[in-house]
């Protein structure tokens, strides 16, 4: 499977605008799969799968990459040809009058990253576990009241942090390849998702700790606070 593919045409795109078709694609990234089986998954009937299934055949999304005989019958697996879709850059007029696309874009990576986390073994959540038994973790979701040039800013920045997993992950293969450290088969996942809008609802009169509690700075997930100690008083 490759890791990009691009969106060229405008049919590609109202193909792909759809929450169904991109939840199967979700599916299909993870593994083969008859229409019947995917059907299953998703609680729907064998037909309407199919219908959805063709759809992104003949758009170039989803291709069959291996067929069994069962009872006389040929089934088709499927697969995702890729895992990351680029919009071509001839289509960004089109997009500019038309955000369902980007909408169900980022609704994909939410209802994936759902899926994933419910997937995830027991030990991946280990919080409060002592520390070198603790996994990395974070979890957070919040508001920024900014100017958009400097939230855009800010943002060019993140994506230049995120490179630095890129450098890291290549760095470790190159290792493991070399012999020089083991393959666990760990992987960090993680999703962000990021718009303007106009509601704000994390809005406190009171940003302040109970008395006797200060803000845990060693996990990421929020909400975490620890009580003051009488040897500690940072808490630390």
């Amino acid at each position: 499977m490759k890791r990009y593919l691009v969106i060229e045409s405008l049919e590609q795109l109202r193909a792909i605008s759809d929450a169904l078709r991109l939840e199967m694609i979700t599916l299909l990234t993870k593994d083969a799969y008859t229409g019947k089986q995917l059907a299953g998954m998703l609680s729907l009937s064998p037909s309407k799968v199919h219908y959805h299934l063709k759809e992104l055949e003949h758009h170039g999304f989803v291709h069959v990459v291996r067929t069994e005989e069962k009872n006389g019958i040929v089934q088709k697996f499927y697969r995702s040809v890729a895992f990351d879709f680029k919009v071509s850059e001839d289509l960004l007029p089109s997009l500019r009058e038309d955000t369902l696309l980007q909408q169900e874009a980022i609704l994909n990576h939410l209802r994936s990253s759902i899926t994933r986390l419910y997937n995830a073994p027991d030990e991946s959540f280990l919080l409060f576990a002592e520390e070198e038994k603790r996994p990395p973790l974070y979890a957070f979701n919040g508001e920024v009241k900014a100017p958009r040039d400097e939230i855009k800013a800010w943002i060019k920045k993140y994506r230049a942090l995120l490179e630095e997993l890129n450098d890291m992950e290549e760095r470790h293969l190159q290792r493991i390849k070399a012999g020089e450290a083991e393959d666990t088969g760990e992987v960090f996942y993680f999703v962000g998702v990021g718009f303007m809008t106009n509601e704000q609802i994390y809005v406190a009169d009171d940003e302040s700790l109970p008395e006797g509690f200060v803000h845990a700075d060693d996990v990421t997930a929020g909400k975490i606070c620890r009580r003051k100690t009488e040897h500690d008083p940072s808490g630390k």
